[in-house]
């Protein structure tokens, strides 16, 4: 199975804007072999959509949008991000959620457990999480979708777990056999090496492997990185196909952008240096 990563920079609100980035990168990577293609968190509609997913017709939009990408995309399965109703009884509008498109159709959602409150983030505000999370099968393969904070809560890795569940944990323990994580994780310094110790120590952890794609670019003042990797079941990583943004040659400098990272979380970086792997 070849897994290709699109590590696009959607547009809250463009839903035609982020579907054509969305239709483009997959035929491109269903051209190159791929036979998966995972895209960001909520990328059919743009991160963060905040309030917007008060309105009705913001989540209407997104179905159509996604179900318009679906009969667009055949010959090539995509992951992709977007809003769903949330059930009336939760007081919310709409859910964070994740759908499999194949074959025309929207085959498989998973909708985002873990809301996460703290620094930039308020998504309890604006979403009702997931009651249960399930896997779904691709090439011989039980696979457990995530969506960013969901991966966010290892207790192998991090100190003080903020969560009473572990959705990776869970959906691993189901069964799962190859962790997928969308997300659109806003930069800071030292974030790339600290998200990829974290996803590494899961794959070496559960004897998974994992793929993460993140969201490129800005939006509403929050800057994302991307840094899409792949990592085998030991925790080392292996290149995948990028599209979306070119990648950052061996020999070019990091122009990262300084600054002080959140101090709500915290973790010390272990092992081998990651940086050896730059994109």
């Amino acid at each position: 199975m070849k897994i290709a990563l699109g590590q696009i920079n959607p547009t809250v609100g463009d839903f035609a804007g982020n579907s054509a980035k969305i239709i483009a990168y997959s035929q491109r990577a269903r051209a190159e072999g791929a036979g998966l293609i995972l895209f960001p968190e909520l990328c059919v509609c743009g991160y963060p959509p905040r309030d917007l997913v008060e309105r009705a017709s913001f989540v209407t939009h997104n179905r159509e949008a996604t179900e318009h990408i679906a009969a667009d995309t055949r010959g090539i399965a995509v992951i992709c991000g977007l809003v769903t109703p949330a059930q009336a009884d939760t007081g919310k509008s709409a859910m964070n959620s994740a759908a499999l498109l194949m074959d025309g159709a929207i085959k498989f959602v998973q909708s985002k457990m873990l809301l996460p409150t703290y620094d930039v983030f308020d998504e309890v505000r604006n979403f009702a999480p997931a009651r249960h999370q399930d896997l779904f099968s691709f090439c011989g393969k039980r696979m457990a979708l995530t969506i960013c904070e969901d991966a966010w809560n290892d207790k192998h890795f991090w100190p003080r777990q903020l969560y009473s569940v572990d959705p990776v944990e869970a959906l691993v323990k189901a069964g799962g056999s190859f962790v997928l994580n969308i997300s659109a994780s806003p930069f800071w310094a030292g974030k790339r090496e600290l998200r990829q110790e974290m996803l590494a120590t899961i794959a070496r952890t559960d004897r998974v492997p994992v793929a993460f794609v993140n969201q490129v670019g800005g939006n509403d003042s929050l800057v994302f990185d991307g840094s899409s990797l792949v990592f085998d079941r030991d925790g080392k990583i292996i290149r995948p196909a990028v599209y979306g943004v070119r990648r950052r040659r061996h020999d070019e400098p990091d122009r990262r952008v300084h600054g002080r990272p959140p101090v709500v979380r915290k973790a010390r970086v272990r092992g081998q240096n990651i940086d050896r792997w730059p994109l």
